[in-house]
């Protein structure tokens, strides 16, 4: 089953059963990242690594458009 056909019947599920699908998808993300990400201090210093490049200018946001744009290119 494709995302574009599996979206459609878990967006009319009751928001208790999207909640814990949506729980469980992420659990399986999560055993995804790397093996650096596994410690609070890790991800809070490339949170901060991030931000000063964005408040210097080395890096860009992207606008809410834009990704959405690409959460639905990835569901396509």
């Amino acid at each position: 089953m494709t995302t574009q056909e599996l979206f459609p019947q878990a967006a009319h599920l009751p928001p208790e059963e999207r909640r814990f699908l949506a729980e469980m998808i992420w659990e399986t993300v999560d055993a995804d990242l790397p093996a650096r990400w596994e410690n609070d201090a890790t991800i809070a210093a490339e949170v901060e690594r991030r931000f000063e490049a964005f408040k210097a200018g080395r890096e860009r946001g992207l606008s809410h458009g834009e990704i959405f744009a690409a959460a639905r290119a990835l569901a396509a």
